[in-house]
């Protein structure tokens, strides 16, 4: 009984010393070309022809300290897609009036005016959605680790 003290006392210590550190700096998310990882997890858009995306990791709320286990992502793509892309996605799913919410490395490339219908896409794993403007080629993808 004794040693069962011991140890629930140490291994209560060692968590408490671990939640008070600090979290590690943010590394800034690095705009990357190739289409490629792109074009794997959204296999439902077609062909992408040119893509500039970034992948995040999604930590805890402000204040809160994030507990050990797996670390979601958030990958965001703004992509050039191949002919009929758009109409592809537009006709075969159901789609709404909505705004990407694009992390700042892309919200420059963003076109400005476009009227984006936001459209959701089947989960394998992760939450995805793209977001494509009737009679444009191109298309903003987002898809989060869930």
């Amino acid at each position: 009984m004794r040693t069962m003290g011991k140890t629930l006392g140490i291994t209560a210590a060692v968590v408490l010393i671990a939640a008070c550190d600090p979290a590690p700096p943010e590394e800034e998310a690095v705009v990357h070309t190739d289409p490629a990882p792109v074009a794997e997890t959204f296999p439902e858009v077609g062909e992408i022809v040119e893509a500039s995306w970034v992948e995040e990791k999604m930590g805890a709320p402000e204040g809160r300290v994030a507990a050990p286990g797996p670390t979601d992502y958030r990958l965001s793509a703004l992509v050039k897609l191949g002919p009929g892309g758009a109409q592809k996605v537009l006709g075969g799913y159901e789609c709404h009036t909505g705004v990407p919410a694009a992390p700042e490395q892309l919200k420059a490339l963003l076109p400005s005016g476009a009227t984006w219908r936001s459209c959701e896409l089947p989960a394998n794993g992760k939450a995805r959605t793209a977001f494509v403007v009737a009679g444009a080629d191109q298309a903003f993808l987002t898809s989060t680790t869930m």
